[in-house]
């Protein structure tokens, strides 16, 4: 329940404090110290606590350590595991001055201690500062993302401008970029999602690498046009030379890795567009790696990569189905793809071939393609 505050004028406008002790005569020597600066809620449990938490967010809590039933530490220990109270400051109330029960506090995450009985003027210094230090740090945060945002804009302008020297030099291949990274989004979204997958495709990785999806084939820019647009099959020495755009590729995301803030980008990058013609059975180029030696997100791109270049049309061949395409990898499993992948791709075979219906119409509705490769995150 709430206390009493002075002013109503004003009531909008106090930080709220919840204060969780069994004994009603600390609430009440805490309301004398408190009520006219701040809004403050009493429990008398950690049970009666959570329910008032249902539809208040304190500001900051002031916890009992010893209380019946569940006690200061089990439910700092709940707070800092449930993601909508783990950012709210705990001071712990206690009359323990053992400098163990101290640590162990701060071994749960409180933010300070105040002791039992309560000096007035040092409680209200306390919780005055540790609401300041909780205000700027989210201050701080609100900085941060702004500037992750304005890096990831940044990076989204690299991509559109590789992307479209890419597509100027090979319409076919820009057609490829945008539909590899749809196909790519929604393979890589529901693998991190998997159990086997979610240590080794953490969030932050995956956007990145969303991000650097359609480029994975930005090599490309230095392959000559005679061998680039060539409407038939390549020799050998035209072959070796189109080979070589995973090399420069991959090259060129090295030399930048060091140069942009964010390394990680450049990092994912780089393995997309150098391992993504790799191969299960180290059959593959440029360094003929083999198994899971090849990157998580080259394995993923390999697959899709193919997918699509059986399922679009070209100059040289028509497009097989969605169905031909699908056995064609499946015939792969163990050769040239990773065969737990190649299950995995198996298992969403509907939404691939949602997404291959509906790619055109996603494209032009994106305008840019890294929009849909972000979008959710």
């Amino acid at each position: 329940m709430a206390a009493e505050n002075g002013d109503k004028g004003d009531h909008m406008k106090k930080k709220i404090i919840l204060m969780v002790d069994d004994v009603q005569l600390n609430h009440k020597a805490a309301s004398l110290v408190l009520q006219d600066t701040y809004e403050l809620y009493e429990a008398l449990s950690a049970k009666e606590a959570f329910e008032i938490m249902e539809t208040v967010r304190p500001d900051l809590i002031l916890l009992d350590v010893i209380m019946p039933g569940m006690d200061g530490y089990e439910m700092m220990r709940i707070l800092k595991s449930t993601p909508c109270y783990k950012t709210i400051p705990v001071i712990f109330l206690t009359a323990e001055t053992r400098a163990e029960s101290e640590v162990e506090g701060f071994n749960c995450g409180i933010v300070d201690y105040i002791t039992k009985p309560f000096v007035p003027i040092v409680m209200k210094k306390r919780i005055e500062t540790q609401i300041a230090l909780a205000e700027y740090e989210r201050s701080l945060e609100e900085k941060v993302a702004e500037k992750v945002e304005e890096i990831e804009s940044m990076y989204d302008l690299m991509t559109i401008s590789f992307a479209g020297l890419v597509e100027s030099r090979d319409g076919v291949t820009g057609g490829h970029l945008k539909n590899t990274s749809l196909f790519f989004k929604l393979f890589i979204e529901y693998l991190m999602e998997l159990p086997k997958y979610r240590d080794e495709l953490p969030e932050s990785l995956v956007r990145r690498a969303c991000r650097s999806a359609p480029l994975h084939d930005v090599g490309k820019i230095a392959i000559e046009d005679a061998v680039l647009r060539k409407a038939g099959g390549l020799s050998k020495e035209e072959f070796e030379q189109m080979k070589m755009h995973s090399v420069i590729g991959g090259d060129i995301f090295a030399f930048i890795k060091g140069r942009i803030p964010d390394r990680e980008f450049a990092e994912v990058a780089e393995q997309i567009a150098r391992c993504h013609h790799e191969k299960w059975n180290g059959s593959g180029y440029p360094d003929g790696l083999k198994g899971k030696n090849i990157p998580l997100v080259a394995r993923i791109m390999s697959i899709v990569d193919v997918y699509d270049a059986l399922t679009s049309k070209r100059p040289y061949k028509e497009p097989f189905s969605h169905e031909r395409a699908m056995i064609m990898i499946a015939e792969k499993s163990g050769i040239e793809f990773d065969p737990e992948l190649v299950n995995e791709f198996l298992n969403i075979e509907d939404r691939i071939k949602e997404c291959l219906h509906v790619k055109e119409q996603m494209i032009t509705e994106q305008q840019y393609f890294m929009v849909h490769c972000n979008k959710n995150f």
